[in-house]
């Protein structure tokens, strides 16, 4: 009975140990998780404005193909 009670006992103490790494490898996460976050929100911009380009630049080449087109100037 008594070495039942030292098992269990250094069973909690180990899984106090672990417990304390998770708890410690979690703030280490939420830490980079923050930085993450902050880099994304300052992308925002950037990628609205990346689209925006994009999408302008379709169009233009769009409208300049079908005129072309329209004009006869490539061959059938």
């Amino acid at each position: 009975m008594n070495g039942d009670l030292q098992r269990l006992a250094q069973e909690v103490g180990e899984l106090k140990g672990r417990l304390g790494a998770v708890e410690e490898a979690t703030r280490d996460q939420h830490g980079d998780i923050k930085i993450i976050l902050k880099t994304l929100n300052e992308a925002r911009g950037g990628w609205k404005t990346l689209l925006l380009i994009a999408g302008l630049s379709t169009a233009f080449g769009a409208l300049g193909a079908k005129l072309i087109a329209l004009m006869g100037v490539l061959p059938r």
